[in-house]
């Protein structure tokens, strides 16, 4: 009779814990997408570009919080202690949070298209070392970073701050067409020609220098105080209103 009643103690145990692990799975199974989503976006490892997800922070917390309950829990019925009803309240509420987190939200949205803040970038680089030739160019860094912090940012994101849009100059014959080492996406490269006539402008974007839709880098010459839009001739210079090829037709 003893052993009979052990083993269905034994039994009722075992379809507690069954019970708890099914539901601290659903638990994690209906914020896991949107936590991960939001981690990878705040580029802990890499710059990431991150997706536009409702309520991302909230759920890795409730992740994290209902995968600490859950061993929590094994491991107090591990020792054979028995849960208290307020912890088994504060489990339910946190599987509850769960469910309000994702019905309550809508599907996460991929990241928006960094071309055209990189795109703006290079146009106002551009701009601003035109307006400042006077038989030669004299790029300042300071200068051109200040004009590009008035502008969006492109979007990238590294150990969850947004990286901004800023220039490096680099003494060069020709455009900087590869990334240069330790630069983050967003950065605008200037190649400075020896006679200081020219300056090719690139565009660092998350893997490679950007292109247009062509396949052609994003390039601009500027050239004894004028310059060419991103992918034209650069023998064609730039006049109000003149449309570039990486621009769709309204």
């Amino acid at each position: 009779m003893r052993f009979g009643h052990n083993g269905f103690v034994s039994g009722l145990r075992i379809a507690y814990l069954a019970a708890y692990a099914a539901l601290a799975a659903l638990g994690e199974a209906l914020v896991a997408r949107p936590a991960l989503l939001w981690l990878d976006g705040q580029g802990i490892l890499r710059p990431a570009l991150p997706w536009d997800v409702p309520l991302g922070g909230l759920s890795l917390l409730l992740a994290l919080l209902v995968a600490g309950a859950t061993l929590w829990l094994a491991a107090s019925a591990a020792l054979g202690r028995r849960p208290r009803v307020p912890q088994h309240a504060a489990f339910l509420l946190l599987l509850a949070l769960c469910l309000a987190a994702r019905a309550g939200t809508g599907e996460p949205l991929p990241p928006a298209d960094p071309s055209a803040p990189l795109l703006e970038g290079l146009r106002t680089a551009a701009s601003a070392l035109d307006a400042g030739y006077h038989g030669s160019y004299a790029p300042d860094a300071f200068a051109l970073d200040s004009a590009l912090a008035k502008l969006p940012a492109p979007g990238y994101r590294r150990l969850g701050r947004a990286l901004p849009l800023q220039v490096r100059i680099i003494p060069s014959t020709g455009p900087q067409l590869d990334p240069l080492p330790g630069d983050s996406p967003g950065t605008l490269y200037l190649a400075v020609s020896p006679d200081q006539k020219s300056i090719w402008l690139t565009a660092l974007a998350l893997h490679g220098i950007l292109r247009l839709s062509s396949g052609l880098p994003a390039l601009i010459e500027a050239h004894s105080g004028t310059h060419s839009l991103p992918g034209r001739d650069p023998d064609v210079p730039a006049y109000p209103g003149m449309r570039s090829i990486a621009e769709p037709r309204r």
